[in-house]
């Protein structure tokens, strides 16, 4: 795949990258970092909206009040991982 030129060059540039920025090195060794999944995001978001519609439709005030409690939580996890990602 690579020439033994090709290869002595990587070398070289992983070691330049080993002496001048560690931390860097053993990110760029461990692969890319997993991002957190949005499935828990969404199935809160989901059980909002159908406590809300339930409410609604049923007219139950505690069926409406559940459903902004659960809308509040879904807005924290969103805001929380968007700082994560930052």
């Amino acid at each position: 795949m690579f020439t033994p030129y090709e290869r002595r060059q990587l070398r070289l540039i992983e070691e330049w990258f080993e002496q001048d920025d560690p931390q860097l090195a053993r990110t760029l060794r461990s692969g890319p970092v997993k991002r957190p999944s949005a499935v828990p995001q969404s199935i809160v978001l989901a059980v909002a909206g159908s406590l809300g519609l339930l409410g609604i439709i049923t007219g139950a005030f505690m069926l409406i009040f559940s459903a902004l409690v659960a809308g509040t939580v879904a807005g924290c996890m969103i805001v929380s991982r968007r700082k994560s990602d930052k």
